[in-house]
């Protein structure tokens, strides 16, 4: 079982993020977040596109990186709000 739009995850970092919107691109399930506090208030400065790694019956996350990525992510991303 995989992430879910509209839920809140937390990083082994306890950073907390809400997933706001997800794609498949190249095979691989990327999503959209964006950063929460501890009231579970939006952090607006703080958003970030993740990948979704399953192993298994677990799911992994990493944040994307590579800023050629990042940007055709943010396109297709955003073409789907």
């Amino acid at each position: 079982m995989g992430l879910k739009t509209n839920t809140i995850i937390t990083l082994e970092n306890n950073e907390k993020y809400v997933v706001l919107n997800e794609t498949i691109y190249g095979g691989v399930k990327y999503f959209l977040v964006m950063g929460v506090d501890e009231n579970k208030n939006i952090i607006p400065t703080n958003v970030a596109i993740i990948e979704e790694i399953v192993d298994g019956q677990e799911v992994y996350v990493d944040k994307v990186k590579d800023p050629e990525l990042i940007i055709i992510l943010t396109r297709i991303l955003k073409s789907q709000i």
